[in-house]
């Protein structure tokens, strides 16, 4: 595989989400891939692609693409491969507070190579999500980047997200309002609910133990909602619509984000759903 840097690897475990609603419109919303329930000894991981719960909400159906792949083993990006899923595959988080779904890709990998459709994508790894000690290094301001298709937009020509950049608006270490979640200052629009958000540094990058030189990736959360401005002049918390839509509220371009940990529950979940089937 040619070589990539961090930001544009990235780009490749993002999808952009078309959901069929009941009452016929399409809504959109953004996907990543992170793979999940590694077993080492037996060299297993579940792919699992992830987005928000109100995304997938009374949908009939989901539709996204991934590049097709050269015999090099190259994304042919001007190439695609479409994916429809009926939408009752999701399965919701544990918690049922939380606004995140999962759904298995196994098999519908495992049913493009069955037609030959080789496809190109790169998994998120589990390492991404940083542990208790790496937050706790974090400083009070991170740059941070959001991959995902604000609007539905995206490059189609060449099947690449938008990458837009922002910083943290709240501590990470802290739990913005009480809730395992915190604020980023960027711009959030329709269909860029489940994008992920990173931390990227490519060359350096600060720590409370001071700069190091190198560079660092970390998934530190998936966006749900955005503060808007009503027009009677209150600050309300709504998930970032999936529909496009009047403007009525006056987003303040800030954004909720589930932070990443929360993924490791959905693990959980799966392993005690494959230690039930073994025990069937």
């Amino acid at each position: 595989m040619k070589k990539m840097s961090l930001t544009e690897q990235i780009t490749y475990s993002t999808v952009k989400l078309s959901c069929k609603l009941k009452d016929g419109r399409i809504s959109n919303g953004t996907g990543f891939i992170i793979d999940l329930c590694e077993n080492k000894e037996e060299g297993t991981v579940i792919p699992l692609l992830i987005t928000n719960k109100h995304v997938i909400e009374n949908s009939v159906d989901t539709t996204f693409e991934f590049c097709k792949k050269n015999e090099e083993g190259d994304p042919v990006d001007t190439e695609t491969v479409p994916i429809t899923v009926m939408s009752t595959l999701w399965n919701k988080h544990p918690d049922n507070s939380v606004d995140l779904v999962s759904l298995p890709l196994s098999e519908v990998i495992n049913l493009t190579k069955k037609f030959n459709q080789n496809i190109f994508y790169i998994s998120l790894d589990k390492s991404l999500i940083p542990s208790q000690n790496e937050i706790n290094e974090f400083q009070a301001m991170e740059e941070v980047v959001m991959v995902g298709y604000p609007i539905g937009l995206m490059d189609y020509h060449n099947h690449k997200p938008i990458i837009r950049s922002g910083i943290t608006a709240t501590i990470l270490k802290n739990d913005y309002q009480g809730n395992r979640e915190f604020l980023i200052d960027m711009a959030c629009f329709p269909g860029s609910s489940g994008s992920p958000i990173f931390i990227v540094n490519e060359g350096s990058y600060r720590t409370g133990k001071g700069l190091f030189i190198g560079s660092r990736i970390k998934l530190i959360g998936i966006l749900r909602a955005g503060p808007m401005y009503s027009a009677n002049g209150t600050i309300i918390i709504k998930d970032i619509s999936t529909l496009p839509f009047p403007v009525v509220d006056i987003p303040i371009n800030l954004g909720v984000v589930i932070k990443s940990e929360r993924l490791l529950e959905i693990e959980t979940f799966y392993f005690n759903l494959m230690e039930g089937q073994d025990n069937d």
